[in-house]
């Protein structure tokens, strides 16, 4: 790349690159960095580009000359780094050893242990921005279910990844099952932009009402089935009732792989004779794989969940029947949904941590 500015150009595939590139970047100043690319390849000049973005000539070569000298990635790379406020690089170090802990609950703590450690003094709002600065951010600590066992998660897995084969060969469905309970006008609290010091209040009912659905979800082809209840609640027959609708969807699938966890009546006698009986009458295998103890992270469809409350419950309802409506909406429509989906609901299982690496209080980390 040893062209000058008035002669510059980008190949096409590379424009394209450029172009993709600049459509995603979500930072002002890496997308004024691919735009000038784009206007000096149409054969603006630098002068040009400058007063378009604002900037001025200099900063539009400098620009030029980075990605010519080291590419995309170069020019999309933002190397400055803010003052540590007079921390040396060492302390910097040990402060976001010390972070990672989990120890720190506001930016006032920070500040104390600082000037402890160090005998340096900021200012909340100072400490806030060092803290970006040097890369951490402040954020919810994840929960997960500490009784659960990631050996048997493992093996799960594996398993999981064997039925695949399964499903091509020998014609196998496989299912991911579970229940959730909408409660009506309980779950509409939701995190949102206010302007500041304004109160946004959300009227919630009294969560009297319910609805209950048994669903389920096959990874194989994205389809969705469930069972809807609002006057009695989930059951061996509600489970039996869902096989059934398994079963006149796919008349011709002898063998039903069903992950589900570990429910009282998904364990019911009278589900364990209906399959057997179904078994003997139909030739129809169902064939139950429970999920470990305590590893609703294995369920893929506890992800749809989620996204159903995000979509259809995090809003006020007038009514009951409002509620059913907008769950319906958004159950009875995944294809609308399509993109999010595609990457929320992938085969991917996050193995829950083991006991040792827990953070209580300072964590392992500040002991």
């Amino acid at each position: 790349m040893a062209q000058t500015a008035g002669q510059f150009s980008l190949a096409t595939l590379l424009r394209k690159k450029v172009e993709k590139l600049r459509r995603k970047e979500k930072d002002a100043r890496i997308h004024k960095r691919l735009s000038a690319l784009l206007w000096l390849d149409k054969g603006y000049s630098p002068d040009e580009v400058a007063d378009l973005l604002d900037v001025c000539p200099r900063t539009v070569k400098n620009w030029l000359a980075q990605f010519q000298a080291g590419g995309l990635e170069s020019l999309c790379s933002l190397d400055y780094q803010g003052d540590p406020g007079g921390l040396s690089s060492g302390q910097i170090d040990q402060l976001k050893q010390e972070v990672a802990t989990g120890r720190f609950k506001c930016a006032a703590q920070v500040c104390d242990w600082v000037e402890k450690t160090f005998g340096h003094s900021f200012s909340p709002s100072g400490m806030r921005k060092l803290l970006k600065r040097v890369g951490c951010s402040f954020h919810k600590a994840s929960a997960f279910l500490f009784k659960a066992d990631q050996e048997k998660q493992k093996e799960f897995v594996e398993d999981y990844e064997q039925d695949k084969q399964k499903v091509a060969s020998d014609g196998w469905r496989r299912y991911f099952l579970d229940g959730v309970h909408p409660l009506y006008g309980l779950e509409v609290i939701f995190y949102c932009w206010l302007l500041a010091g304004q109160r946004l209040e959300v009227g919630v009912g009294g969560g009297r009402k319910r609805l209950n659905i048994l669903g389920a979800y096959c990874p194989d082809d994205q389809e969705y089935l469930d069972r809807r209840y609002t006057d009695e609640n989930l059951n061996a027959q509600s489970v039996i009732e869902l096989f059934t609708v398994m079963m006149a969807k796919h008349p011709e699938t002898k063998h039903f792989r069903i992950y589900l966890d570990n429910a009282r009546y998904q364990h019911a006698k009278i589900l364990m004779a209906w399959i057997a009986e179904t078994k003997k009458t139909t030739g129809v295998t169902f064939d139950l794989k429970h999920l470990p103890a305590y590893s609703p992270n294995l369920n893929l469809i506890e992800r749809l969940w989620k996204f159903l409350r995000k979509e259809a419950l995090q809003k006020w309802h007038p009514t009951f029947e409002d509620m059913q409506k907008a769950v319906a909406d958004v159950l009875d429509n995944l294809s609308k949904y399509h993109e999010q989906l595609n990457s929320l609901m992938t085969e991917r299982f996050h193995l829950t941590p083991t006991v040792s690496t827990i953070v209580v209080g300072v964590g392992q980390l500040g002991k």
